[in-house]
């Protein structure tokens, strides 16, 4: 396989944008410290992890890049708008997590993500967005003590 670099396709592209966000993360990320001396895994331990999937991740999808002449013309179409739609939906989830909490953004933006996705029961993603949100919630708030936003639910978990 030989690849030219003088025609990358748009997905190589974005794949070499997104290693230079990754290299850039991880760069901030080796400029943490530790303000405890007995802590284990330290404040950089998480970035320096996501930076070594992230350079996988970056890695692999400028190797599996297609050239976009060979794609499909079916695919080609509307491509570009449905791409966009979950890039949409998490910046939608991240403008309204402030506001509603996490109790009520994550479940409906898991509802609004599994509908898109194609599942095609409403009971079944219901139960899914609900469980996954509880069980989120719970390592957060009770097991590693990380309070998340609450929005209007917050009268109940006061006290």
């Amino acid at each position: 396989m030989r690849l030219k670099f003088s025609s990358l396709s748009g997905d190589r592209i974005a794949a070499l944008l997104f290693l230079g966000v990754v290299l850039i993360y991880g760069w901030g990320g080796t400029q943490l410290t530790a303000s405890l001396q007995g802590d284990v895994i330290g404040p950089a331990f998480f970035p320096r992890l996501l930076t070594a999937l992230g350079i996988l991740l970056g890695i692999l999808l400028f190797v599996q890049g297609v050239p976009s002449a060979k794609k499909g013309k079916a695919e080609d179409e509307g491509s570009d708008i449905t791409a966009l739609v979950p890039a949409a939906m998490l910046l939608a989830y991240a403008l309204v997590f402030e506001t509603l909490g996490f109790l009520l953004a994550t479940p409906l933006f898991l509802v609004i993500a599994f509908r898109y996705l194609g599942h095609p029961s409403w009971v079944g993603i219901a139960g899914y967005s609900t469980a996954v949100t509880a069980v989120v919630f719970g390592l957060f708030h009770y097991l590693l003590d990380i309070r998340l936003p609450l929005g209007p639910l917050a009268r109940f978990f006061q006290g």
